[in-house]
């Protein structure tokens, strides 16, 4: 009997101790997946352009409805007003830098958000109509002094091997001997095969998802909207594709998505190019804002600066630009050839005006325009006249070509706040007004990674940055 007890005591005991188990705490949730989509250039005026051009068209876009708007400052470390080097390596990075390098300095302790997305093991990559290697992709993987060096960023983008990587650019990847730009001989295509990248040169079928991915659609940018064929990729198919490839991972995932043809039209006063690459730019979001989950994905769309103030004026009828079919870039190819005009004005309108009525129905030019095409310093400069004269007819007007060109070294970059926009968890936080830097901090945040910078050297920055800043001259040239 005694030894009964005893034994039901103890299983009474035991069951209790199980009882007392605690099980542990469920592992906290995977960070957010984040999509930052810039439009370069896009400010307002490409947005008013857009939004009138779709609504002759029974339209609406995406962009006019953000659960979220908030306003960017265009600042840039040396400057009021950033360039797009500047300002991707401070959503990079979170801190504000000089116009025209991409990435931290040399020797400044500092790690851009490819880096820091690498050591956490996320997935990341970008999709853009630029060229892979320009100003704005480079920032968030690259470090040089002068955003002109497109040959030494391509090396570096293959250092960084992203995920997925879709974009132009082909001739810095390829020596001049093959067609392409480089003068080292190096064929990075063929190193990057070596080196277990997937090479492809369209987006014909899913992107392999075994291996990092390296998609050059062309030799330089992808075409303006307005020149785009129909067999060619919209952007809204290489961020969709870009999306699957991230996602094929497994892991939380950043993706940048960059308009980058809207600033090129702006700068060439074309204000139907500008109008229908931000209709693209919207397709993009929708497509983005459908094909991820809501509940864990944050898509964030904004711009680098504004571009040349582009505006609808009184007496315009935004349902004419339905007659344009070719963009002032690829009109202005058709006229000059590459080579300033050598000819008399008569001359130039005789071949200009053919080529003018099937790309624009424009039939005529001004005098004052013959001579600002023929007394033109270059290319843009010829291709922003071209563009005035043709913008004027369906009521577009730009800021004038002599208030852009008192910088030497860019021209055309306004001043005014850009909006920010988002969609997902977190999205109601990018109200209010916040400059590049601050952008980036918070992405970074929402990413939950660790700052790019010790707290004493970002905070040594941020001090240096705002006396800088203070200082400007507020006539200095747009960057």
């Amino acid at each position: 009997m005694r030894r009964r007890m005893i034994t039901l005591i103890a299983g009474v005991l035991g069951a209790a101790c199980a009882k007392e188990v605690v099980e542990p705490p469920p592992p906290p949730p995977p960070p957010p997946n984040v999509v930052l989509v810039i439009g370069d250039g896009f400010g307002a005026g490409a947005w008013s352009l857009a939004r009138e051009w779709a609504r002759t068209r029974g339209e609406e876009l995406v962009l006019d409805h953000g659960s979220a708007v908030g306003f960017l400052e265009v600042h840039a470390g040396d400057a009021l007003v950033t360039d797009s080097g500047a300002a991707a390596t401070a959503w990079s990075t979170g801190r504000l830098g000089p116009r025209f390098r991409v990435g931290p300095a040399e020797g400044e302790e500092v790690i851009p958000l490819f880096e820091r997305l690498r050591a956490a093991g996320r997935a990341f990559g970008l999709a853009t109509t630029s060229r892979i290697t320009h100003a704005t992709p480079a920032g968030f993987y690259a470090r040089v002094p002068d955003r002109e060096r497109e040959d030494e960023i391509a090396v570096q983008l293959l250092d960084a091997r992203p995920d997925v990587a879709i974009g132009g650019g082909r001739r810095h990847f390829r020596p001049r001997a093959a067609g392409g730009s480089r003068t080292d001989g190096r064929d990075l295509l063929s190193e990057a095969e070596a080196d277990g990248i997937a090479v492809r040169s369209e987006l014909a079928g899913p992107l392999p998802v075994d291996r990092p991915v390296l998609a050059l659609l062309a030799e330089s940018h992808l075409p303006h909207e307005l020149d785009r064929e129909e067999d060619e990729p919209d952007l809204a198919e290489l961020a969709v594709a870009a999306v699957r490839r991230l996602e094929a991972t497994g892991r939380s995932w950043f993706l940048l998505v960059e308009e980058g043809r809207i600033d090129s039209a702006a700068h060439d006063h074309d204000g139907p190019g500008l109008a229908l690459n931000t209709v693209r730019l919207d397709r993009a979001v929708r497509a983005l804002i459908e094909v991820t989950d809501r509940e864990r994905t944050l898509v964030v769309v904004g711009s680098d600066h504004a571009t040349a103030s582009p505006v609808f004026l009184e007496f315009a009828h935004p349902e004419s630009l339905e007659v344009v079919t070719a963009s002032i870039e690829r009109m202005a190819e058709r006229i000059f050839e590459g080579r300033a005009w050598r000819g008399t004005p008569a001359e130039l309108e005789e071949k200009a005006i053919p080529i003018l009525d099937r790309g624009a129905r424009h039939t005529g030019l001004r005098p004052e325009t013959l001579d600002g095409l023929i007394t033109a310093a270059n290319r843009y400069d010829r291709r922003a006249v071209l563009g005035t004269a043709v913008s004027r007819r369906f009521g577009i007007a730009f800021l004038p070509c002599e208030d852009q060109v008192a910088s030497a070294e860019v021209h055309g970059h306004t001043g005014e706040p850009v909006p920010v926009r988002a969609w997902g968890p977190r999205a109601s936080e990018v109200a209010g007004v916040r400059d590049h830097g601050e952008l980036g901090r918070w992405i970074a945040e929402v990413l939950e990674l660790p700052p790019a910078a010790a707290p004493d050297s970002a905070a040594e920055s941020a001090d240096s940055v705002s006396a800088d800043s203070a200082s400007i001259d507020s006539d200095a040239g747009g960057g």
